[in-house]
């Protein structure tokens, strides 16, 4: 009996290891799965002051004790500042910075406060889309963290595209060729724009399996379409890292 209560034991203990003790979500609560690849709403405010754009990104203690948080952020296109205890630093494209983010308590959430200045010499952003690598852990499990690539942004025509892991797509980019898989062979028109919705290049697709060179394409999020037989037949992003 001793034995078996041990093993019992052992096991709890084993599950609690293992169990997340804090998550990515959105302002509206939206949860941010490790590891995914997500578009989602940013935020203008201080229009008047300093011209803002907020992620909207929040991390959210899921235990019942306070707890001390770090986010790590690399930008991966656009500029972008994170900041903490009433102070900002700006990383540029390609760069990143770790922060503390202080104590969040217990069953909470809290802002990442990541954000972008869209105002420069007079001149302000309308439409801002930027793209991050967040991580966030806590003092307590430094081992346990979450990892996301994020983009925020206020583009009607990004939001639009459903949010799709890049991995589970039928055209998808890896180590700098973009793979594209179909059920059959057709003619197909492979259609590739930068976030500001410019057409960076145009392919003729017959097969049902090919690989695309993505070199001379800049870092960032691209959105794709698959054109068939005059008719938009498929749409999604990916990443060129």
């Amino acid at each position: 009996m001793r034995k078996i209560f041990t093993l019992l034991a052992a096991m709890a203990c084993s599950f609690v290891s293992f169990a997340q003790d804090i998550q990515l979500e959105t302002k509206d609560g939206q949860v941010i799965a490790n590891g995914s690849t997500v578009t989602i709403q940013g935020e203008m405010v201080d229009m008047m002051i300093w011209g803002q754009f907020e992620s909207n990104l929040y991390v959210r203690n899921l235990t019942e004790k306070n707890q001390g948080v770090y986010a790590e952020m690399k930008v991966i296109s656009g500029d972008a500042q994170i900041c903490w205890g009433g102070s900002c630093v700006p990383v540029q494209v390609g760069g990143s910075h770790t922060t503390g983010m202080g104590l969040v308590s217990a069953s909470s959430s809290t802002s990442l406060l990541i954000e972008s200045l869209i105002m420069t010499a007079g001149y302000m952003e309308t439409v801002v889309t930027r793209t991050i690598e967040i991580t966030v852990w806590t003092d307590k499990n430094p081992e346990k963290k979450i990892t996301a690539t994020v983009t925020f942004t206020n583009d009607p025509t990004l939001l639009a595209v459903e949010n799709v892991e890049i991995s589970a797509s039928t055209v998808y980019a890896k180590d700098g060729v973009l793979y594209c898989n179909f059920a059959d062979a057709a003619n197909r028109q492979l259609q590739l724009f930068n976030v500001a919705g410019h057409l960076c290049k145009e392919i003729r697709l017959t097969s049902e399996a090919e690989s695309l060179s993505l070199e001379g394409l800049t870092k960032g999020l691209y959105i794709y379409r698959v054109i068939e037989a005059g008719k938009n037949a498929e749409s999604g992003k990916f990443l060129v890292k």
